[in-house]
């Protein structure tokens, strides 16, 4: 297809190249993988979840003029986000190949540009908020004594 499309059905992406070009946009759910506790195995706990948190920096930014001539991405957009950096030194599992520079997981420019796949810091954010949860527990039980 060249140029809009709309489909009205779905849309199925499965074999094949796993880039896409462009901004994909959805008015209903993008579902992907499975969660189902019984397809898992070698199943881990993440630790420490608060010292990994306390190394990713959420920062507001945006693009430079190689992002720009790269990528194509807009430099006026003001955007949100961490740094592949950060998050591949914690949570590995969260950072792939960047789309734009990837090609069957071969860096197209030899440069290894990143990306973070941000629902995927989802489980670490579940495990701070627990461990935060556990230390306000014991603080609250401490003072009634």
């Amino acid at each position: 297809v060249t140029g809009d499309a709309t489909i009205s059905s779905g849309l199925r992406v499965g074999s094949g190249s796993t880039t896409t070009t462009g901004k994909i946009e959805a008015t209903n759910d993008v579902v992907a993988f499975a969660s189902d506790k019984r397809l898992k195995e070698n199943v881990e706990p993440i630790t420490d979840a608060l010292i990994k948190i306390g190394k990713i920096r959420g920062v507001s930014y945006n693009w430079n003029q190689l992002a720009e001539n790269i990528a194509g991405y807009d430099r006026k957009e003001r955007m949100v986000g961490v740094f592949a950096q950060d998050v591949l030194e914690v949570l590995p599992e969260a950072v792939k190949p960047a789309p734009f520079d990837n090609k069957d997981g071969i860096s197209t420019s030899g440069e290894d540009y990143m990306t973070v796949q941000y629902e995927k810091i989802v489980p670490l954010l579940i495990e701070s908020i627990k461990e935060l949860k556990q230390r306000v527990e014991e603080l609250e039980s401490g003072s009634s004594s």
